[in-house]
C-alpha cells in the first residue's frame, strides 16, 4: 500500500503471542518472541504476580510488555511499556524512524468495535511507553509494529485483559455498501478486482466533503502520508498496515502488469532498495490528491475490518469498512519444474524457503520460484536493484536469472514488501 504502497506496501504478520493479567498493581511483564513469518496465534492466559512469559522459537527479537499498573482498569489511565530485546537479550533502544515514529502501536478490541492508534516514545531506559485509557473492561490486542536498526519491520501481537465494566460485543456485519461518511468526510472505497482470498488488488478511496459533495482537496499529512490504511480479519490472526499512493502514482493496470513501488519500511528518506517515497511525503502546500490507492491482498477467507485514516482541519478520522473475503480459486496445482542449475524457492504464507541464497561475483544467479497456493501475498517478486519483477501464478514455476558483477547483497521482495529475501554475493 505505499513507499507502503507507495504507498503500495502491506504487512501481514501472523505472530504467536501469549496473554497475561496482572492481579494487583505491580507490573505485568510479558515476553512475546516475534516472527517474521505466517505463524498462527496459540498463546495461552495465565495470572500471578510479577510473572513472566517466554515464548522459546528462536527469534531475533523480543518485546517485554509491561502495563502500570499491572491491573489495567477501565477508564484509567495505564502506561504501557515495550523493550525491544535482540537475539542475546540486550535492549535495542534505536530503532527506524518509519513514517515519523519509532513504534507504532494499533489497539483493538476482541471484537475489532474499537480502534486505537498511538506512538509509544522513548524512554531513558530505552523501553518505549505511551499512556493510554481503555474506555470498556473485556480483552484487546496490542499490535507493536517497529523496525530495528539494520532489520526488517517486526509486528508483535499481545493479548491484555483490562478489568472493569464489560460492553456487550459487537458482530461483525459485511458492509453492503462501500461508501461512509464519518466527521462530514464522505469515504468511497472501490476494489480494482474482485475480492478474494489470496488475490493481490488495489483499493482506491474517493474523498468528498459530505456537506458540498466536492472533492476533498484539503486533506492534511498525517505521519508523512495523505493516509492510513489497517486491515485485521476477525480472528485477529491477518494485520495489514498500510499506506497510500495518490491518483497518478499507478495506473489501471499496476497489479496485472508492474510491480508497484513498495515501501521498505527503511527510515524515512532511504531509498537504497531502490525504491520511493510517495511524493505526498512532507508538508502540503497546494491542495491535496482527493483520491489514493492501497495495494493489498487479504491472506485468508473470512471476515476482515478495514480502517482507511485521513487528517482534515487538525483532527484523525478513521473510517471503519467490513469486507467479507470468499475463499480463492481451486485450480489443479502443478508440481514444481525446477531446470537444471537453478536454485528452488517456494513461496508459502510463510515467505521464501530458502530466504538467502549465496553466489559468488561474476556468477550466474539462477532462481526458480515455486508457489504452491493462493493463500499468501506472493503473487509476484521483485528484484529492485535489477528492475525485475516476475508475476507468481500458483502452481508454476518462474525462473528468475541475472548476474551480479558486485559483492553485496541484492534484495527480492513480494509485491507488496512483505515477504522479504536476499542473494548474498561473496568476492569469491
Amino acid at each position: 500500500m505505499s513507499k507502503k504502497l507507495v504507498c503500495g506496501k502491506a504487512f501481514v504478520f501472523l505472530i504467536s503471542a501469549a496473554f497475561l493479567a496482572g492481579c494487583n498493581n505491580t507490573a505485568t511483564v510479558q515476553t512475546v518472541n516475534n516472527s517474521n513469518s505466517a505463524v498462527a496465534a496459540n498463546g495461552t492466559p495465565a495470572t500471578g504476580q510479577n510473572t513472566e512469559i517466554t515464548i522459546d522459537s528462536h527469534r531475533s527479537f523480543k518485546i517485554d510488555f509491561k502495563s502500570e499498573p499491572g491491573t489495567i482498569q477501565a477508564g484509567t489511565p495505564a502506561q504501557l511499556s515495550f523493550t525491544v530485546k535482540d537475539g542475546q537479550g540486550a535492549t535495542v533502544k534505536d530503532l527506524q524512524i518509519v513514517h515519523e515514529k519509532p513504534m507504532h502501536l494499533l489497539i483493538v478490541s476482541k471484537d475489532l468495535s474499537e480502534f486505537y492508534h498511538v506512538h509509544p516514545e522513548q524512554s531513558a531506559d530505552g523501553s518505549y511507553r505511551v499512556t493510554h485509557t481503555f474506555p470498556n473492561g473485556g480483552d484487546y490486542r496490542l499490535y507493536s509494529d517497529f523496525t530495528p536498526k539494520a532489520a526488517v519491520q517486526v509486528v508483535e501481537q499481545i493479548d491484555i485483559k483490562v478489568a472493569g465494566n464489560e460492553r456487550e460485543r459487537v458482530a461483525l456485519t459485511p458492509d453492503k455498501s462501500f461508501v461512509k461518511t464519518v466527521d462530514n468526510l464522505k469515504v468511497v472505497m472501490k476494489p480494482s478486482a474482485e475480492i478474494k482470498a489470496g488475490q493481490e488488488l488495489m483499493l482506491d478511496f474517493q474523498v468528498f466533503d459530505a456537506v458540498s459533495g466536492k472533492p476533498a482537496t484539503d486533506l492534511q499529512n498525517y505521519l508523512g502520508e495523505l493516509a492510513h490504511f489497517v486491515i485485521i480479519s476477525e480472528d485477529l490472526k491477518d494485520f495489514v498496515h498500510a499506506h497510500p499512493m495518490s491518483k497518478g502514482e499507478h495506473n489501471a493496470d499496476a497489479v496485472k502488469t508492474n510491480a508497484p513501488k513498495a515501501d521498505n519500511h527503511a527510515a524515512d528518506g532511504d531509498a537504497s532498495d531502490g525504491h520511493d517515497h510517495s511524493t505526498m511525503a512532507g508538508s502540503v502546500t497546494k491542495p491535496s490528491a482527493s483520491e489514493v490507492s492501497a495495494h493489498t491482498a487479504f491472506p485468508r477467507a473470512g471476515l476482515y475490518k478495514l480502517w482507511a485514516q485521513f487528517q482534515r482541519g487538525g483532527r484523525v478520522i478513521s473510517v471503519p469498512f467490513i469486507v467479507n473475503v470468499p475463499a480463492g480459486g481451486t485450480e489443479a496445482v502443478k508440481a514444481a519444474n525446477v531446470p537444471d542449475g537453478a536454485t528452488k524457492i517456494t513461496v508459502s504464507e510463510s515467505g521464501y524457503s530458502p530466504a538467502s541464497i549465496s553466489v559468488k561475483k561474476g556468477q550466474p544467479v539462477k532462481l526458480a520460484f515455486y508457489r504452491a497456493d493462493a493463500e499468501n501475498c506472493g503473487g509476484e517478486v521483485v528484484f529492485a536493484k535489477q528492475n525485475i519483477t516476475r508475476k507468481l501464478p500458483v502452481g508454476e514455476t518462474v525462473t528468475v536469472e541475472f548476474t551480479s558483477t558486485e559483492a553485496g547483497e541484492i534484495g527480492f521482495a513480494c509485491g507488496m514488501d512483505m515477504f522479504r529475501g536476499k542473494v548474498v554475493v561473496s568476492e569469491n
